[in-house]
């Protein structure tokens, strides 16, 4: 069975491809609303005939929506060269554990930014938790994920970051770091007043990562 990482670059590389083969042909004039158009097509053909694993299904269908209800404002062209090229810059060449060491360096930089950090409470046992902070940025991490998803030094087991604040330094900064984080909650969460993130171990997460806003394609 395919991992959600591999397979949603699937899908958005060969969406691309035939989308290029189609103005390579004459077939289709290379321009913003005839794109948007073909893709919406190509979308709804895949999930009619299952083309792709269940695990992007929920895409396939959020971005059939979007097409229908948004029109030629869904962008989805400019959406899937950016999926595109996010993961292919996390996943091209050796993929790399990612460590206790790299999230305490990312931690630093944080706290460097003006971030409150707090890694000393338990967050994740159920109980809602209130953190109180001085700054209107936040970033808490559970004590016990601190211990548990670790190997050694490797992140093997998912591991939820709470944010509140500015959510897209956070994602940038994160990004920069080598870290993928991926949305649970915009600021509903276990944590008051604060989203939730997964971080997955070597990146590798089942649904689609965040984007940073300032992430532009090479």
């Amino acid at each position: 069975m395919a991992e959600y990482f591999s397979e949603i670059q699937n899908v958005v590389n060969q969406a691309i491809a035939e989308l290029e083969q189609e103005h390579a042909s004459g077939k289709l004039v290379n321009a913003p609303i005839a794109n948007n158009h073909f893709l919406v097509r190509w979308v709804t053909k895949a999930i009619k005939t299952q083309r792709f694993e269940r695990i992007t299904r929920d895409d396939l269908l959020g971005w059939q929506k979007l097409g229908r209800s948004k029109g030629n404002q869904a962008l989805l062209e400019p959406t899937f060269r950016r999926i595109a090229a996010y993961y292919q810059s996390v996943f091209t060449g050796e993929i790399k554990p990612l460590t206790d060491k790299q999230i305490e360096v990312f931690l630093d930089t944080m706290e460097s930014a003006n971030w409150e950090i707090s890694t000393s409470e338990v967050l994740t046992d159920g109980s809602k938790v209130q953190i109180f902070t001085d700054g209107q940025n936040s970033l808490a991490l559970c004590a016990d994920q601190c211990d548990q998803c670790f190997d050694g030094e490797a992140l093997v087991k998912p591991m939820s970051w709470f944010v509140r604040g500015n959510h897209a330094e956070f994602i940038s900064k994160a990004y920069q770091a080598g870290f993928m984080v991926h949305k649970r909650t915009d600021y509903k969460s276990k944590v008051k007043y604060h989203g939730e993130y997964l971080v997955y171990p070597m990146n590798q997460g089942d649904q689609l990562a965040e984007i940073p806003l300032d992430f532009t394609l090479a």
